[in-house]
């Protein structure tokens, strides 16, 4: 359904140089003037790949058992759709050529949903561990842009290129991790810190149009690519009556693309 809305509006601003024919500027006009200081919000959605997990742990087993056991199991997450909504503010300068630059901050928050991953471990006193797990996820995204706006015949509309980097806040809420080969019915191994987050890079890329609504305001939609990079998250050690006691946990998240398509609305002062 999120796709599906997504969708239709950015057809809508596909549509908008059409609907816009009546509002174009008149011979010897000049380009369109500089926006100077200006702010907006916008949301939207998409879809984010696929990710390498590593996690990383040792069950401390007595010596009678063989000793301490390292576990390094590895597989991947799985993909899927992702909401997004967020605030920006910039300031966009003349030129004298037929362009506009325009710097801006964004900071969104990046909804990403829950994330599985079935990991392996083997190893020789345990043919091989096998871990299902999942990862409630999101993100909080802050990013410093630089934008190139390209004024056309049509003053109302606007197309644009931008880029930007910055920093995410990834943030996984009630992490699980069970254990189904040998199988260890309900345990949940991080059953003693089943949260945690972590600061890392960030960068995107962006395209799209904007059309204005009067002097001051303006909406505008656009596709995104985001890239998110990976993170080290720290759960909890084991802590089960009738499990040996475990390290804490430390399960490593590849780094994530996003395909993203928003809308917004927008005005300048």
């Amino acid at each position: 359904m999120r796709f599906g809305l997504t969708l239709a509006i950015i057809t809508g601003f596909l549509t908008a140089p059409a609907i816009a024919a009546d509002m174009r500027m008149p011979a010897g006009s000049g380009a369109s003037p500089a926006r100077g200081f200006y702010a907006g919000v916008f949301g939207g959605g998409g879809f984010g790949t696929a990710s390498d997990v590593t996690q990383l742990g040792t069950a401390f087993f007595p010596e009678i058992l063989g000793g301490p056991l390292s576990i390094n199991a590895t597989g991947k997450t799985s993909s899927g759709g992702v909401w997004f909504g967020g605030g920006q503010v910039g300031y966009e300068w003349s030129s004298s050529a037929m362009v506009l630059p325009a710097f801006e901050i964004e900071g969104f928050y990046l909804a990403t949903g829950s994330r599985s991953a079935t990991l392996q471990n083997p190893n020789l006193r345990i043919f091989e561990q096998t871990f299902d797990n999942t990862f409630p996820m999101n993100s909080s995204v802050f990013l410093a842009n630089l934008v190139v706006s390209f004024p056309t015949a049509y003053a109302g509309v606007t197309p644009y290129i931008g880029g930007g980097i910055g920093g995410a806040r990834v943030a996984i809420k009630g992490a699980t991790s069970l254990q189904i080969n040998p199988l260890e019915a309900g345990l949940n191994h991080f059953n003693s810190g089943a949260d945690s987050s972590a600061w890392t890079f960030a960068a995107q890329a962006k395209a799209g149009v904007r059309v204005a609504l009067g002097r001051n305001a303006y909406v505008f939609g656009e596709y995104r690519y985001l890239y998110v990079g990976a993170t080290d998250q720290i759960f909890g050690p084991t802590a089960f009556d009738t499990h040996v006691p475990t390290s804490a946990w430390t399960v490593r998240m590849g780094d994530t693309s996003h395909h993203l398509a928003s809308a917004g609305i927008g005005f300048n002062f």
